[in-house]
């Protein structure tokens, strides 16, 4: 092989290989893109911004109300048949009413349905750091297994009274931001919930819980969720975030809700 011929045997080379790993990539992209959910996103709203002092760095909590108490202001339950067989779902909306911050330290779930009651009392999970202001809302969900022998048939309609035990807040919180939220009903058996958590203070966290509750055109109460993040916000940050909403018993949420409210907290262990 002469030089010319080889130079141009080299430079062909090179095309083709080029070409080659453009291909590659190219299938590799759309193999992707085909995996992943398809379904357009459904903007359904944004959280309130949180209450600041005049500096931006989050509230401490005020030493001159005593009186802690809150409101139960919405209920959704369900049952359905979940991945531990029959199980109770209770979603609750609060307020508070009281003349100083607080957390819950107790709710009791009752459910009833076709004559028969099951009683739940918990504590929510993470709950010394959902601190809430006088007037400020939050969410309470619970699930209950009940087993093969459940009193109640799944699909069959459950109504949902709870009675809350809260006590005053002694720590400072610090408040999140949530918003951009968006959910899509792009998988078959459970709902994508997407938005934005930013840290609306100086001091930053390493976790965060988010309570987030759902509402239908008419400001019906469809249910709530929550979910957590190990994630750092080194001071005033903002972070996207996807949650895969497996075990929330409502079919079609995206196309239902017409509005999201969600608050967050951030925390370090």
């Amino acid at each position: 092989m002469d030089g010319f011929t080889q130079l141009w045997y080299n430079a062909h080379m090179k095309r083709m290989l080029a070409f080659s790993l453009i291909f590659s990539l190219i299938f590799a992209f759309s193999a992707c893109r085909a995996d992943s959910p398809s379904d357009m996103l459904v903007d359904v709203g944004a959280s309130p911004l949180p209450t600041t002092s005049p500096d931006g760095a989050n509230p401490s909590v005020s030493s001159s109300g005593k009186t802690p108490a809150a409101r139960t202001d919405s209920t959704a339950a369900a049952v359905y048949e979940g991945v531990e067989g029959f199980t109770l779902y209770g979603a609750a909306a609060y307020t508070n009413t009281g003349d100083c911050p607080i957390t819950i330290e107790n709710a009791c779930f009752t459910f009833t349905a076709g004559g028969q009651t099951v009683e739940h009392s918990f504590t929510p999970p993470l709950a010394e750091y959902a601190v809430l202001m006088p007037g400020e809302t939050s969410y309470l969900t619970a699930w209950v297994p009940q087993g093969e022998e459940s009193p109640f048939a799944a699909g069959a309609e459950v109504s949902l009274s709870v009675s809350l035990t809260p006590r005053r807040a002694e720590a400072a919180r610090t408040l999140l931001v949530v918003d951009h939220l968006y959910l899509a009903d792009n998988y078959p058996n459970f709902t994508t919930l997407s938005g934005r958590i930013s840290c609306a203070g100086v001091f930053g966290c390493e976790m965060n819980v988010v309570h987030v509750g759902f509402y239908d055109a008419e400001e019906n109460f469809l249910g709530a969720w929550y979910f957590t993040r190990n994630t750092l916000f080194e001071g005033d940050e903002s972070k996207n975030y996807v949650v895969q909403m497996h075990e929330l018993p409502l079919p079609a949420l995206a196309e239902r809700a017409e509005t999201v409210r969600a608050i967050g907290f951030g925390f370090t262990l």
